[in-house]
Order: structure tokens, then sequence, then C-alpha cells
């Protein structure tokens, strides 16, 4: 089962999910500091003391309102700040907002003064510079400096003069780390007439909405009101990743910018525009990670509601096998935590994502690339097509190479129209097998890219067809044991004795390697005595271990759903009995036991101990209306894990620590709510002796042990011309 790959991430912002202590956390306090005029307090506005330097006293209300029915300036650029900035803002005032007659010598002092004051604050993290009564002094530019090397993010108007270069603070400032040179445009992203351009600061400027208000046809705006609008915003990314330095900071607000002007990086926009806070904080920068718990729990206790900040898991598609997927992923109440999963960008920045459109579930359901494969096995010995005998060696080597168009795995992929992207893609598969006769008791098999299934088990006794083999099931794993690797396709040796005409014992090797799709391998070691009741009739004992790589049961590999490894130790019984001339009887029983080892990587962590069965039941007839047919049925349920638990982390928010919150809980693997039954029929038939017709269904009951989505049903006709 695959989902689209598509992501819909949502912002989110800081999220409290409890106050606790997390090993040595601190709380990261994010405050902005604007330096204007001041600031007439609002009920909106979360502000802390700052000082009025320009009258030298702690008065920081805001000293330009001469007209009460109009907005203040100071008052004004905290305001749109707060747009989008939730946290605690700095008021300094560093002048009186007076166009005239203004002491520009104390206007600079006090700003410099200010600055100083900024520099021993470690919990102002964004300075907003808007008044645009600016010069550069001997102490500007190296306190520039300074607060640049404490990692503070500073935001400089670039001035509203109409030129081509931005004044002489930014020009000055712009190539320090931190730093952000702000023009102003309208509600459509045109420059505004006064503003500044770029210039030579063109790779640090962007010019940001300097609007006052929400009319979209106002032109009444200017480079101090942009700059405070992006000061909010950079106060906005920290309470989206509050561990991201000033220079990342500034590096995702220019990356967000829309580009205007001449192509790239230009003169009069700089890096482009940013019209709104949504253009930044919904920018999603580089690959996605999912971020999971930490390995080690905190000292403290913490409520079942949280958890602590962890790493990272990549992966786009996430595995998981059929055994667990209903528990973990398709239940109302599993599919739902998944729905607003947290997730990073590259700079650490938390968005919501639906991981559920994120799951391919290995199942054993319909994969056509293996199907058709299935149907190019012939009946050597070793189940591949063309054979060579070497008389001297007393071995048979079998070989086949197939070329399959559209690999994809969905049939509604695999009737998509020509010119899909991949549509036209080939899979080349070639396959190996030998079989030599050691001595009058021994044998030797090993196969390359066989059917597992088809060398160990239930299935490797039966009658095999000329042409069809042994069976030809739609999903290739019926009769088969976890010992086969989860997979219809596999690299097999094996050394078996024969104790007499009745009896024998086999010891194999199972490797699969399924890199290249799932990134999933496992090897299994077993054990195989066969006895053969009578000519008619036949029982198989199997014992053996198989190690995953990544993976438990099938599914998981690597991804944030992966393990680092899992060992499982397997009894399966199978049996076969021929029951007439044309038909057989075919079944197995098996029983499993895992142990899992869990990834620092992933959100499945401190499994339990697992165990599983599983059975199939089938019929298998040759020869039964024509001379060139086979026919089919096959009951079974698959893996179902019957008990283990597991820890279930789901990243749900950011802690006010700006450490990652998790929603935990221990979920009983077993507590499913239904068991799958599949049922499987087909038919093939030799029309001459080259042209071959066919038709397979598979009805699999309460697919992945969960009645919750509905029963699934394939009917599939087949026409091929042997060659």
């Amino acid at each position: 089962m695959r989902i689209k790959p598509n992501v819909q991430l949502k912002k989110i912002t800081a999220v409290m999910l409890g106050v606790y202590a997390l090993g040595a956390g601190q709380v990261n306090a994010q405050q902005i500091a604007i330096l204007d005029s001041g600031v007439d307090p609002q009920p909106s506005f979360n502000l802390v003391q700052g000082f009025d330097y320009f009258n030298n006293d702690d008065d920081t209300s805001d000293k330009s309102g001469e007209d009460d029915d109009v907005e203040a300036h100071g008052t004004a650029t905290v305001r749109l700040a707060t747009e989008s900035f939730s946290g605690e803002i700095v008021p300094f005032v560093i002048t009186d907002g007076a166009s005239v007659d203004v002491d520009q010598v104390q206007v600079r002092t006090a700003r410099d003064s200010a600055l100083s004051d900024i520099l021993g604050r470690s919990s102002v993290r964004v300075i907003g510079i808007t008044n645009n009564s600016l010069g550069v002094t001997n102490s500007s530019a190296p306190l520039i400096s300074n607060l640049s090397g404490a990692g503070k993010v500073i935001a400089i108007t670039a001035g509203d003069g109409g030129s081509t270069q931005p004044n002489a603070l930014s020009t000055s400032s712009f190539n320090l780390s931190g730093v952000v040179i702000v023009g102003a445009t309208d509600a459509s992203g045109e420059l505004l007439p006064d503003s500044n351009q770029a210039g030579t600061t063109s790779n640090k400027y962007v010019a940001v909405n300097g609007l006052l208000g929400n009319d979209p046809d106002s032109t009444e705006g200017d480079t101090s009101y942009a700059t405070a609008r992006l000061s909010g915003i950079a106060g906005a990314v920290l309470l989206q990743n509050p561990d991201l330095t000033a220079e990342e900071v500034v590096e995702v607000i220019l990356m967000s910018a829309e580009d205007r002007g001449e192509d790239g990086t230009d003169s009069v926009y700089g890096r482009g525009v940013i019209l709104n806070a949504q253009q930044v904080l919904n920018n999603v920068i580089g690959p996605v990670v999912v971020p999971t718990p930490p390995v080690t729990p905190p000292a403290t206790p913490m409520p079942s509601s949280g958890g602590g900040g962890g790493g990272g898991g990549g992966g786009a598609i996430l595995l998981v096998g059929g055994a667990l997927a209903g528990v973990l992923l398709l239940n109302r109440k599993s599919s739902t935590k998944l729905e607003k999963t947290l997730v990073l960008d590259s700079y650490g920045r938390s968005f919501e994502a639906d991981l559920s459109q994120q799951v391919e579930i290995n199942d054993g359901a319909l994969h056509l690339n293996q199907f058709f494969y299935s149907l190019k096995q012939q009946a050597a010995n070793s189940s591949v097509g063309s054979q060579v005998y070497l008389p001297r060696l007393k071995s048979t080597v079998a070989f086949q190479a197939t070329a399959l168009v559209d690999p994809r795995i969905d049939m509604i992929e695999y009737f998509a129209m020509p010119g899909d992207v991949g549509i036209e893609a080939k899979n080349k598969t070639v396959s190996l097998a030998v079989e030599s006769k050691l001595s009058q008791r021994f044998d030797f098999s090993a196969g390359y890219n066989v059917s597992p299934n088809q060398e160990f088990g239930g299935a490797k006794n039966l009658e095999r067809h000329s042409r069809f083999g042994a069976s030809s099931f739609i999903t290739g794993q019926s009769f088969g044991s976890v010992l086969s690797g989860f997979s219809t396709q596999a690299n097999t040796s094996s050394l078996s004795y024969r104790s007499s005409d009745k009896s024998s014992i086999k010891l194999g090797l199972v490797s699969v390697d399924q890199t290249e799709r799932f990134n999933q391998t496992s090897l299994s070691a077993l054990l195989e005595g066969s006895y053969q009741f009578t000519d008619n009739a036949g029982m198989t004992l199997q014992f053996g271990q198989i190690k995953e790589n990544g993976s438990v049961l099938g599914g998981g590999a690597s991804g944030v759903l992966g393990v680092d490894h899992s060992l499982t130790y397997a009894l399966n019984l199978a049996g076969n009995i021929k029951a007439t001339n044309k038909f057989s009887v075919v079944g197995n029983y098996g029983v499993g036991r895992t142990r899992v080892e869990s990834s620092d990587s992933s959100l499945l962590n401190d499994f339990s101990t697992l165990t599983s069965d599983w059975y199939s039941l089938g019929l298998i007839g040759n020869n039964v209306f024509r001379t060139n047919d086979q026919i089919g049925f096959a009951f079974s349920q698959p893996l179902k894990v019957r008990s283990g638990s597991v820890n279930y982390s789901i990243p749900v928010g950011r802690l006010d620590s700006g450490r990652i919150g998790f929603d935990t809980e221990r979920v009983n693997l077993s507590d499913t709510n239904a068991t799958e039954q599949t049922l499987e029929a087909y038919y093939r038939t030799m029309l001459n002796h080259k042209l071959e017709v066919g038709g397979f269904v598979s009805y699999r009951k309460n697919p992945n042990h969960i009645s919750d989505g509905g029963d699934e049903g394939i009917v599939m006709a087949t026409v091929r011309y042997w060659q």
C-alpha cells in the first residue's frame, strides 16, 4: 500500500505541554528590542521594561504622539512587530519622533547607549533599528560588531531618501553576521518611491511590506515600518527553533524572499520581497526530518503527554510491515496521531505534517513487478527458466532474465496514462540457480534472485507443472514462513542429506537484499527436516532464525518507524497430500518469537518480546480441465502479532524550553480489532504450445488485521505469448 509522497505542512509556533525540567534544559526567553520613539502600552503588547536614552529616564511611553487620533510612530512599529511575534518586546526611546529640529547628535548618542544596554541583555535575540535619523559614530561601528558577535539578529532600516544606496549605518554594517538591511514596498511588492534601494548591500538586503495599515491601495509607509515588521518575523522564526543562530535566521529570511526586479540578487530589490510573515514562516527549506525522542529519559519524571527533545529521523516514505501496520498506523486512534506530527526543516523549524500520507506497508499485497516475475518462473528444480545439465559435475544450471516495463507497484499507477513520470522505466531481473548432486545422499543448491518459498517449506514438495511450476498465487507468500525473509526474491543456498527414501535433513540460508526499494536486508539460517509418510503424503518441520537489519517483521527499514535490528526465532510445520491424480492439498502453520533492538532515531522504542503466528491452507490442481492447465485455491492468515508492546512517541510541539514535546504511549501491538484472512484463486492454461491465458483473484478480509479500512479485492486477467 503506497500513499502519495507529497506533504502538506502547517506552521507550528511554540507549544507548551507542561512545565517541568528537562535535564539541563534552560528556558529560552525570546525578546525583540525596538529602537524608536517609545510605545504606548496596549493590551495586545507583551512589553518588558526598556529605557528612554533620549531623555535619560525609564519612561518609555511614545514621545512622538502629538495627535490623539493618529497612532504614534513608535507605537505603530511595536504593533507591526506583534503581527507575527508573540514574545516579549523591549522598547528603547532614542528620539522624540520629530522630523525637523531634532538634535541628531542626541539621537545617535541615545541609539548607541541603547545598543550598549542590549549587549548585556542575553534574552534580546532581535534588534530592530527602525529610526531613520541614522549616522555612523565612533561608538556605533564597534557596538554593531559586538552585537553581531553576541549572536543578535540586527535589522537596520535602509532609509527613506529615495537613494540608490542605503544609509551609512547600513552600508557600514551589512557584511556582519546576523545583519539584514530592510527596504520598504507597497502591498503589491513594488518598492516605495522614498525607500532607499539595495545598492552595494544587495546580498543582505530585503524589501518588506512597509505599509502602516492593511489597505492594499495605501501608500502610507516607510522603511521604519518595514523594519519593525521584519523584526517580528525574525522573532517568530526563533520561536520556530530557538536554537537557530542569528545568521541562520537571516538566511531563512533571505531564502524566503520572492525575487523581484532583475533575475536573482540585484541592486534595487536585493534578495527580493517579503509581503507577509507567512511567506517566511511557512517556507519549508531543505529536506524535512521527524524529531525522535531522547534515548535516555530525563532525570525529572515527565507527564505522559510530553517528552524531551531528541534526534531526527529522515525519510519521506516510511515502511511498516503488515503485522505492525494495523495497530501503529491504520486504526483510527493511530492514524489521528500521525495526522498532526511535528517535523523540522533543515533549519530545525517546526511544521505540522500528516505522516500517515507518507507510509508504504510491506504486507504482501499486489506488487506487479513481483507478480509478473513469478509468472516467468518455470518448473525447473529451482523455479528458474532455461536449464543446462552438466553431466560431469552432476549439476543443473538454470537461468532467466526478465525486463518489465513500469515496475511501480500500485494497480492504479500500472494503468496510468502514457507519459506519466516513470511509466517507461525498465526493471531488469536476472535469476540463476544451481543444483548439484554431491553424492548419493548429499545435494547442494544455490539460487540468486529466486523464490525462497519454492526452495523451502510446504511448496517445495508440491508436484510441479511442466509450464507453471508449483503455484502462481498473486501475493507469492502462500505456504511460506518468516524465515523466507518477507520477499518473493532472495538469494538461497542449502545442503541436504537424505537418510532414507522417506526422510531428509536440510541446512539452508536465505539472504534478502531490498536495499534499492526498501533499504532492507535480512539473513535467515534454518534447519529443515522432511518425512514422506507415503508416496502421496509428506511433512516438513522447519526451525531457524532470521535477523533483519533496520526492520522488524518485514517493515520499518530505516526511517523514523525503523529499528536497529530484530531477531526472530521461528518454527514452521508444513504438509502436503496428493489427494487425487490431479489435486494436492498443502498447508502450513508457524509461530515466531522476536527480540527487537530499538534505534536511536526512531519513534518506536523499548520493544518487549513479540510473539506471532501465521497459517495457510490450499488446493493445487494440474491438468484439471485441459492437458496444460493449473488451478489453485488458498486460504491464509498472514503474520499476526499475538503479544508484545512498544513505546510509540509522536512529536507534537515545542515546549517553552525550546525542546520538542512528544505524545508517548505504551502500545499493545496485538491490540487490533480484527484478524486478516486472505482468499486467493487462479487458473492458467495453454491454448496452444505458445499462447497462455490466465485469471487471478485475491480477496483480503480485514487487511493488516484492521476492520476500519474495509476489505480489498483484486481481479486480474493475463495473456502471455511464450517465445
